[in-house]
């Protein structure tokens, strides 16, 4: 009984200090005038706390995209740029929080990343998460559980529980404890999730014609408005890429591919990013590329011209970058100070 008594004590100790709990709109609010990261150690409040900082930043480049297009760095642009990637796990997740970001603000270029597996007839629909009703007694649970699922180590959950000034790196127990979360700009800093999303590899069906309509449906909603879409297809590591090319029957990506390229705006094929330059070092994971890779991909769109999104790219900042780092997943220049020396890269091999 008095251990269970001292895990509930800590445990709300570590909510406290974290801030865990605080309201995703808040958060997004207190880093506006605060700075740090915000860093939940749950992604339930990413959409809420994503449409908030981009109606604080009213961009004229909005990015938006799943998890993966969290490496993309709002500060390659010479204008206003917010990421919102990880604010949609789905095509319905997507064009919900367009429309939502649209009716606050109208951006003058929206770049949208496309997962192709959206487009599978089978997807399992992912609404966006409700509002939490769950009590601060309810959630003691959540201390422990980050222990046992390896979000937060056992020095950095013992080292929470110390008083400390380390709540100035951020918002969030994987803000304090770990010093990972979404930056200002909207870029994730830190180490990605390992899990694989719903139906990656279910590949051998043709693409819903639905959700098809669904994407034609939203870019004419933005054309009306005066809204620039570029679409992309964010890249992935050639180890990923050789993998799933072996299924014979795979249909979706190659079928899927040809449907989006006549949709009548400008689209950008990413997913063989080693004709850029890249290669597989430059990925946190197999499926997210990091930030230098997709300088690279800001650097082709650059290149290609004739758009608002290239003309706001701050072309000779990316190329230095892209020199200065290459071979790294993170931008050197980007490092918080203490980052360790094997920060900016994916692995020892690397």
């Amino acid at each position: 009984m008095l251990l269970l008594g001292l895990l509930c004590g800590a445990s709300a100790i570590l909510l406290w200090r974290s801030q865990e709990l605080m309201a995703p709109a808040l958060a997004a609010s207190l880093q506006e005038t605060q700075g740090g990261l915000y860093g939940p150690a749950s992604d339930d409040g990413t959409y809420a706390y994503k449409l908030e900082r981009y109606r604080l930043a009213r961009p004229e480049i909005l990015i938006v995209g799943s998890r993966r297009m969290s490496g993309l760095p709002g500060e390659a642009f010479a204008t206003t740029a917010y990421n919102a990637a990880g604010a949609v796990a789905s095509l319905d997740q997507l064009s919900t929080f367009v429309r939502e970001a649209v009716a606050l603000h109208a951006p003058k270029s929206i770049l949208i990343g496309l997962d192709f597996w959206w487009f599978n007839p089978a997807a399992l629909p992912v609404p966006a998460p409700a509002p939490d009703t769950q009590d601060f007694a309810a959630h003691l649970v959540d201390p422990p559980l980050w222990l046992l699922t390896g979000k937060v180590s056992p020095s950095a959950w013992l080292h929470g529980l110390l008083p400390t000034t380390d709540r100035a790196r951020g918002i969030g127990a994987l803000a304090i404890l770990n010093g990972q979360g979404w930056d200002a700009y909207g870029r994730y800093d830190g180490p990605e999730p390992d899990d694989e999303p719903d139906g990656l590899r279910d590949v051998r069906v043709a693409p819903s014609p639905a959700a098809l309509q669904q994407l034609t449906d939203l870019i004419a909603e933005l054309n009306d408005k005066s809204v620039e879409v570029i679409l992309m297809m964010p890249p992935m590591a050639s180890s990923l890429r050789a993998s799933l090319a072996k299924d014979p029957d795979n249909r979706l990506i190659p079928l899927w591919r040809d449907a989006i390229r006549p949709l009548g705006q400008r689209v950008f094929d990413f997913d063989d990013i080693v004709v850029l330059g890249s290669s597989d070092c430059e990925f946190v994971d197999d499926l997210s590329a990091g930030e230098v890779a997709y300088l690279r991909t800001l650097d082709a769109i650059a290149e290609f011209g004739g758009t608002i999104l290239s003309q706001s790219i701050d072309r000779d900042m990316v190329t230095s970058l892209i020199a200065s780092n290459a071979g790294h997943t993170r931008l050197v220049e980007l490092l918080p100070s203490g980052a360790p020396p094997e920060a900016p890269f994916r692995d020892s091999g690397c």
